[in-house]
């Protein structure tokens, strides 16, 4: 079970002394089956007037803090340590077929004993349920495959018809126009993937968190690895929810570091909030993951 290290920077600079600043911040990584979070520590200047945290609704761990003096940068800085595990996929065939999954899923859901599904069905203020995106999967339910290999073959074909390209979206670039062009960043490619997954009867959830920064030798080295990372969570009967990472077209390993499961962006966003005065601001961030003990 690798160990790694986790340090995400993130800084605020303003154009004029801001007053005061509301902030909201999903960063430490969740307790998981695959997943422990051995330390993690804050690091915020200037130093707040107070510092919250609680569970959401999502079993996120969600910190608030409120800063009371005039500033003209903000700076905080997490630290994580965190064991990771290698997820467990189901053996080939062991699924149930996608229409009796759906159907599966449709019970529980109506008997009360897993209601919370539910919302990972409908559309969310990032993933509408649009036609175009429905139709990525045109074709891949002929012969009523089992619903992993249908969620294996959807990442095989969304990796080749979209394209890694940072420079083609930003935080608010619509679905259609990601579904249009097929180009974007890992959070476009979340967003439709969900939409798709969602319009074929299977609960879909988003997932932020990290890239192992420097892969291991031999392997090749993960695009968004520099940054905040998104991938999906799928729910198939009988094997639970299943991570899979749409921008890689691969099933999540003991590189991903989860943070935060949500039904969109909105959900998890890592850092936002308010300032009272400031001017113009300018957010950076830096993101580094990377082991913190050799392997054996």
């Amino acid at each position: 079970m690798p160990l790694y290290h986790v340090t995400h920077h993130t800084r605020y600079r303003h154009s004029a002394s801001a007053t005061a600043a509301w902030q909201s911040l999903r960063l430490q990584p969740r307790e998981e089956p695959a997943q422990h979070c051995e330390d993690f520590e804050f690091e915020i200047r200037p130093n707040p007037t107070d510092l919250t945290s609680r569970a959401d609704v999502f079993g996120n761990q969600h910190h608030l803090f409120t800063l009371r003096e005039p500033h003209s940068e903000l700076a905080i800085t997490s630290r994580s340590l965190v064991r990771r595990d290698e997820p467990r996929l189901p053996p080939p065939g062991s699924t149930p077929t996608l229409p009796m999954a759906r159907a599966e899923v449709a019970a529980v859901i109506d008997n009360g004993s897993h209601f919370s599904l539910e919302q990972f069905l409908h559309a969310s203020p990032y993933v509408p349920l649009l036609p175009a995106a429905a139709e990525l999967a045109k074709g891949l339910n002929d012969g009523d495959p089992p619903a992993f290999e249908w969620l294996t073959a959807l990442g095989a074909r969304f990796g080749k018809e979209f394209k890694f390209d940072p420079k083609a979206t930003t935080v608010s670039t619509p679905l259609a126009e990601v579904l249009t062009y097929r180009r974007g960043v890992c959070q476009d490619f979340a967003h439709a993937f969900i939409s798709c997954v969602r319009q074929h009867g299977l609960p879909a959830a988003y997932v932020s968190g990290y890239l192992l920064t420097t892969p291991p030798p031999g392997k090749a080295r993960l695009r968004a690895a520099d940054a905040s990372h998104a991938w999906v969570s799928v729910f198939i009967p009988g094997s639970g929810w299943i991570d899979y990472d749409p921008t890689n077209t691969c099933f999540v390993a003991t590189g991903h570091i989860i943070v935060a499961r949500g039904r969109d962006f909105s959900d998890v966003s890592p850092v936002t909030g308010l300032f009272t005065g400031g001017g113009l601001h300018t957010l950076s961030t830096a993101i580094n993951v990377e082991p913190a003990e050799p392997e054996e």
